[in-house]
């Protein structure tokens, strides 16, 4: 819900100014998106492999209604970019995630602590067959206080705020830094494991997971809550792993009685890996 906060284009710049300058890098910057896009509602929000990313920050998917069938599911493209509250951001580089999010069929994001030109908004605000979302600086501070993010009224940007909503994934800045300047880095995306997924007997797979996948692959091997090791057959027509009634009941989803209790699976990818951590939360 929009609040009714007042502030002039000087706190607007001092606030702007502040929120750009808790980020020591892109990187982090980066990864406070991927909260921040979970927050308003998106699902599977990811990170991309920095050697893979092909442009793109992170990817993130909205699930539609279940009963039409994937319709009105939607992919994401994400373009995150820390610059300097005073700089424009060249419309090159909107228009290279335009390409990349067509090819792709899905919609662009670009998200900034800087600022779009005029001539930037009018060919990408007015062009519907080309579907950019462009969210600057401003933008991204009035829905960071809407949603209070990051924010404490009054409102005043809040570092121990932030850091309560970065730090759990990430609570030391070196090791983070070292973590996201290698060459390599491992996928980790959230996403709840359903009702239905239970009473069906399957697991679905994250896209950003599946995408990742050996593409001929027909089998793998995922790691239980550190544990258990499985062999699952991939169904790539609908994107999920079979063959985990055994796991539901063990975790407690699936009880012998018949009651199915729904959890959140935190799934992660390394070059060797593929591991799912289950568990129940409030």
């Amino acid at each position: 819900m929009k609040k009714n906060i007042s502030l002039s284009d000087e706190e607007y710049d001092t606030i702007i100014q502040n929120f750009y300058e808790y980020f020591e890098n892109g990187y982090q910057f980066e990864e406070f998106l991927k909260s921040y896009l979970e927050k308003i509602g998106l699902d599977e929000v990811a990170v991309t492999q920095r050697s893979r990313d092909g442009g793109i920050d992170l990817t993130a998917v909205r699930n539609g209604i279940g009963d039409l069938g994937g319709l009105d599911f939607i992919t994401y493209c994400i373009q995150a970019k820390r610059y300097k509250p005073d700089t424009k951001i060249d419309i090159r580089d909107v228009r290279a995630l335009s390409c990349v999010a067509n090819r792709r069929n899905s919609m662009g994001i670009f998200i900034t602590t800087a600022k779009f030109s005029k001539t930037t908004r009018q060919e990408f605000e007015n062009d519907r067959s080309t579907p950019i979302i462009l969210i600057d600086g401003r933008t991204l501070v009035d829905s960071c206080i809407d949603n209070e993010i990051g924010f404490s009224y009054k409102p005043i940007f809040n570092y121990s705020s932030m850091d309560k909503l970065i730090r759990p994934s990430s609570s030391d800045k070196n090791s983070r830094t070292q973590k996201d300047t290698a060459e390599t880095k491992s996928i980790e995306v959230e996403k709840r494991i359903t009702f239905n997924d239970i009473r069906a007997r399957i697991l679905s797979i994250p896209t950003i997971i599946l995408d990742n996948l050996p593409p001929d692959a027909e089998k793998v091997t995922v790691c239980f809550n550190n544990e258990n090791s499985k062999e699952l057959t991939i169904n790539r027509g609908r994107n999920y792993l079979g063959g985990v009634t055994s796991i539901y009941k063990q975790y407690g989803l699936l009880t012998d009685d018949g009651s199915i209790i729904p959890a959140t699976a935190l799934w992660t990818l390394d070059a060797e890996n593929l591991s799912v951590v289950i568990e129940q939360k409030a």
